[in-house]
């Protein structure tokens, strides 16, 4: 097992919880104490299984490899899936009274970046016009017959919450805990975790009718396909595209059937980690105006002249309203907040007042 640091301000349960929210996919997996995920590592796809130690302003990885992987080389690829910008955001958050309330309330929540790009692909093409829920149960289904299985050794003994003050007794970077400490000291659980990886050599052989078996529509297999075969054969890679500008990646990929602008909008932001809003996304569009609009549903054009000041902190930015809206925003896709006590009333939005009258 490897301890990896993280370079924080991260909250990792936080992040991570958007793949709990999304649905179980067998890809990328978290069930609020373990994180498993297949990656390239020395040139071959490798389970590993991660829980979240230490704080938000100093967060770590306990990591495991499968067998006869480098941990400590897989939990670095792991560590670099969580982009910070600091500066920027605090930055923004001094000129812009939404983003600094929503990102006081869930300090370290950002983007958790998927680095293999046929798996970013799959997952965005998946998600088109269809619920987050039910394209993790169609990227399972496809996982499980074009793809392979890893099965990872679990990280025990660990402390999970946190965003919680650390105590002497839990464990740190250096290693296991002198003493039990308060809160949840995970030393029970399975001893092995399941994970899988895209082939994709195995989808771009696959046949369209295969695919629709598995209820994909016919565009939606005809593109999975498409892109796969492209991977296959090396015609597009995440090298060439890092190297590319962002309206050059967009162009490269829209080339593709099946994929549009807002899906190379959101690899630019969730595979390159570039500050960029993915303003035609639904997702996004309700979280802006949610924040900014008092609910009231803007155009692609509105999100982007809203956001239009977010700059490097964008990316950070644009995570934090959709964690908001998911969790919290009233109305909007998150839970209701408690009422608020006689002769007073509640924020209905990050940028309105909580106080009485």
């Amino acid at each position: 097992m490897a301890v990896v640091p993280v370079g924080g301000p991260v909250d990792l349960a936080g992040s991570l919880d958007v793949f709990r929210r999304s649905g179980d996919d067998l890809l990328d997996r978290w069930d609020g104490r373990l994180w498993l995920r297949a990656l390239a590592v020395d040139g071959r796809m490798v389970g590993t299984a991660a829980r979240p130690a230490g704080t938000v302003a100093d967060p770590a990885l306990l990591v495991a490899a499968e067998a006869g992987a480098d941990a400590d080389a897989a939990g670095r690829l792991l560590a670099g899936a969580f982009p910070t910008a600091p500066d920027a955001l605090a930055e923004l958050a001094a000129a812009d009274p939404v983003v600094a309330r929503i990102a006081a309330r869930f300090p370290g929540i950002g983007p958790v970046l998927q680095p293999d790009l046929l798996t970013a692909v799959v997952r965005a093409i998946s998600a088109q016009q269809i619920t987050l829920r039910f394209a993790a149960v169609l990227r399972g289904r496809l996982v499980r017959r074009y793809g392979h299985r890893h099965q990872v050794p679990v990280p025990r003994g660990v402390w999970t919450a946190s965003s919680t003050p650390p105590d002497r007794g839990l464990p740190s970077r250096s290693g296991a805990p002198e003493t039990r400490g308060r809160g949840d000291f995970l030393s029970a659980g399975p001893v092995e975790g399941e994970v899988w990886s895209l082939d994709a050599g195995r989808l771009a052989a696959a046949a369209v009718d295969d695919l629709r078996e598995l209820q994909f529509s016919n565009a939606k297999a005809v593109a999975v396909i498409a892109f796969a075969g492209a991977v296959a054969a090396g015609r597009v890679d995440l090298p060439t595209l890092a190297r590319l500008d962002d309206d050059e990646v967009v162009e490269r990929l829209v080339a593709f059937p099946g994929i549009g602008r807002w899906t190379a909008e959101w690899l630019l932001a969730r595979t390159l980690g570039r500050p960029r809003v993915v303003a035609g996304d639904l997702g996004v569009r309700k979280a802006v105006g949610a924040a900014y609009l008092d609910g009231r549903m803007p155009s692609e054009a509105e999100v982007r002249a809203v956001t239009g000041h977010w700059g490097p902190a964008a990316g950070v930015a644009q995570q934090l309203l959709l964690h908001w809206l998911s969790t919290e925003a009233p109305g909007r896709g998150g839970p209701r907040r408690p009422a608020a006590a006689t002769g007073s009333r509640s924020a209905t939005r990050p940028g309105r007042s909580s106080r009485p009258g």
